[in-house]
């Protein structure tokens, strides 16, 4: 039995109309890849997009990695790519794909918005597009139209906290990211476990944060790097 995972790369036929080799053209519809490890929302998608006139899905991939060894074939001028939770870095696959295709805008879909300003702010430098996986259609349809033009679609929360957010203030990215496990109920063991890091390295970032903040304790450290949006 094949799961979504072991599919291959599925590489869409154009009418004849729409030659690869062909040049630009007010006909010419718009070439999309899609990237997702699910087979379901990967084909869902598809179907969506496939129904535009002005767009078509030249190929289908299972993750990053795929689509950008997939792309210098196909040439797409839009990549839209699913992202996992467990995904450490959503960025990566959106570099690999420009690197490979630097003329392609990419669009991430985000299961959720990362919890820290810095990982926030990474992911509109990272990409051309940032939106949550439950958009709604015609939304969705719209950032790819908008991307294909040149321009950048991030979701309004993104960015009303990048904005909001603004650097990391005083702290570390290590620092920022102990105090959102710990934020988030994570004990001491925990965060490190998380955070690939010792307990006693943990505490020493806690009592650092609580230090440059001027917090009474990591409780008000957490409150006072979350009203500065840093959190």
């Amino acid at each position: 039995m094949t799961t979504a995972l072991e599919r291959p790369l599925v590489q869409r036929a154009l009418p004849p109309q729409f030659p690869l080799a062909a040049t630009a053209a007010a006909a010419s519809p718009t070439r999309v890849l899609l990237a997702d490890r699910h087979h379901l929302f990967r084909s869902g998608l598809g179907a969506l997009l496939d129904r535009e006139e002005d767009l078509a899905v030249v190929a289908e991939a299972v993750g990053g990695e795929e689509a950008a060894a997939a792309a210098p074939g196909v040439r797409p001028a839009v990549a839209v790519l699913g992202v996992d939770a467990e995904q450490p870095d959503p960025t990566a696959a959106a570099r690999r794909l420009q690197h490979a295709v630097p003329g392609a805008a990419v669009l991430l879909l985000v299961p959720a918005l990362p919890r820290t300003a810095h990982d926030r702010r990474a992911l509109v430098e990272g990409a051309a597009g940032v939106l949550l996986k439950d958009v709604q259609a015609p939304a969705l349809i719209a950032a790819v139209r908008e991307l294909a033009r040149g321009g950048r679609v991030y979701d309004p929360r993104l960015v009303l906290e990048v904005v909001r957010g603004g650097q990391s203030g005083p702290l570390s990215r290590r620092e920022l990211a102990v105090l959102g496990e710990i934020a988030e109920g994570s004990t001491v063991q925990e965060a490190a476990a998380a955070l690939s890091l010792s307990p006693g390295t943990v505490r020493n970032y806690v009592s650092a944060a609580i230090a440059k903040t001027g917090a009474r304790n990591r409780c008000d450290a957490i409150r006072i790097a979350r009203e500065c949006g840093w959190l």
